[in-house]
């Protein structure tokens, strides 16, 4: 019996849809959308799904808006004009088209599929229900013997739509859960991959395992750029940027936001968390103090001028990040250049608000794992120049082949624990994502003079 697959679902017989559309089914479908081919270098396609499942899902149909998309998810100013910028319509069409593609290659045996009805920003999760072509009439059968099946009640499509609303809040709820509670996991097959074993087992499996997670304040980054001050950790703890900004900053100063760089590398450190069995606590860089760092193990995201931080551990470090003295962009400076290295690792410009993100430029970005010499736990920093050069330093740490590699050049015994270093990568930055990530200078930390002391 041939079946075919219909392009555009439509929603199944309420107890059909029961067996096709379970919690469980959900969230393994969004973990391989968002893991897919389509998806797997695009952070800001990402987070534009996650953001708008998450408030649909929630009821908070008054966030999705393509004021509040452009603004909290794709970067914009607060203040900006979406008659005059359309990057949240040129970005949704986009994604509408990796759902599209997603469904129609990877997921074409998908039995539940995301869509995103045209002339709205609101997602749907709909059942794919299967056309089954009748078998050929019996001849012996009257014609008259065969009736029409009983349509589907009305009312009953609209019980199985409240249905799916609740699964689907519930489904949220899970995520949420896992990208931003501290819990416990089950392992699975991660530990099992030498690089990640060797990597993460001596931090996940100590007495006092765990992984506390900082995300970076892309508004303190942001306030920086557009006032012209550069400010440092204490700075930072003063909230002097108040005091300096005007009234049209102040909004800026004020709002909480983060970038998709930095969600997409949370929900990476998150599963190998989970993966070892072990527990992760989710901060944001203007909530935690000092003594964040004497408890346990932490894992940075962002620079200095987005999560400030990372001054507590810029002495120990080789490659730090600066502006430029000539073209004021943000750059890496190499303090003591090996043979064949620059003495800066600069990007062309300055803000993705003036283009950036709409340009193919090389980019830079830095992995280290420290172990602070008045400390027993590490930290994991992962920074970079711009987004993507952010998520690919997130992406090294927590895949199994480029970990692999990365160890490699660091001429790495499988086996034993990674011990502490720093290494420069370099990748392509790409509108919408990254590619060729590849590590261009490295060193290892050996016992010495202490630098880092943690208050």
């Amino acid at each position: 019996m041939q079946q075919t697959s219909l392009q555009h679902p439509v929603p199944a017989h309420p107890e059909e849809a029961g067996d096709l559309v379970g919690s469980k089914e959900k969230l393994e479908l969004i973990q391989r959308v968002v893991g897919s081919s389509s998806f797997s270098r695009s952070p800001a396609m990402r987070a534009f799904l996650l953001y708008i499942t998450e408030h649909a899902l929630a009821n908070r149909y008054e966030r999705i808006k393509e004021q509040a998309i452009g603004t909290e998810v794709l970067g914009r100013r607060p203040n900006y004009d979406p008659a005059e910028d359309n990057i949240v319509r040129v970005r949704a069409h986009d994604l509408r088209q990796r759902l599209e593609k997603y469904f129609a290659t990877e997921g074409a045996q998908e039995r539940c599929v995301i869509t995103i009805p045209k002339g709205t920003y609101k997602p749907e999760f709909l059942p794919r229900i299967t056309i089954e072509e009748p078998p050929p009439l019996e001849i012996s059968k009257p014609l008259e013997a065969i009736a029409p099946a009983p349509p589907v009640p009305a009312a009953s499509r609209r019980r199985w739509l409240v249905i799916s609303l609740a699964v689907n809040l519930a489904l949220l709820v899970v995520i949420l859960l896992v990208l931003f509670q501290r819990r416990s996991g089950t392992p699975a097959n991660i530990p099992q991959a030498p690089s990640l074993r060797d990597f993460w087992a001596q931090i996940f499996n100590a007495p006092e395992g765990g992984l506390k997670i900082v995300s970076a304040d892309t508004g303190f980054a942001l306030w920086q750029d557009l006032s012209g001050h550069d400010l440092n950790l204490g700075d930072y703890l003063s909230r002097r940027l108040l005091s300096l900004s005007d009234p049209r900053l102040r909004e800026v100063a004020i709002r909480r936001s983060t970038s998709p760089a930095d969600v997409i590398v949370t929900t990476r450190l998150a599963v190998i968390a989970r993966a070892f069995g072990s527990s992760y606590n989710v901060q944001y860089a203007r909530d935690i103090d000092s003594r964040s760092f004497q408890d346990g193990n932490v894992a940075l995201i962002g620079s200095h001028r987005s999560n400030p931080w990372m001054e507590v551990f810029e002495p120990e470090l080789n490659f730090v990040v600066e502006r430029d003295p000539t073209t004021g962009a943000p750059s890496f400076r190499n303090r003591a250049p090996y043979p064949g290295e620059l003495e800066r690792y600069s990007i062309p410009t300055t803000l993705d608000v003036e283009g950036g993100e709409q340009q193919e430029f090389e980019s830079y970005g830095v992995v280290a794992l420290l172990r602070p010499c008045n400390g027993s736990h590490f930290a994991v920093l992962l920074e970079g120049l711009n987004m993507q050069a952010t998520e690919a330093a997130g992406e090294i740490v927590t895949n199994a082949q480029a970990l692999s590699s990365l160890l490699q050049d660091l001429q790495h015994t499988s086996g034993t624990n990674v011990k502490p270093f720093e290494a420069l990568i370099q990748i392509k930055s790409l509108p919408g994502g990254y590619a060729g990530p590849k590590v261009i200078a490295y060193r290892r930390h050996v016992s010495g003079p202490c630098k880092t002391e943690l208050f």
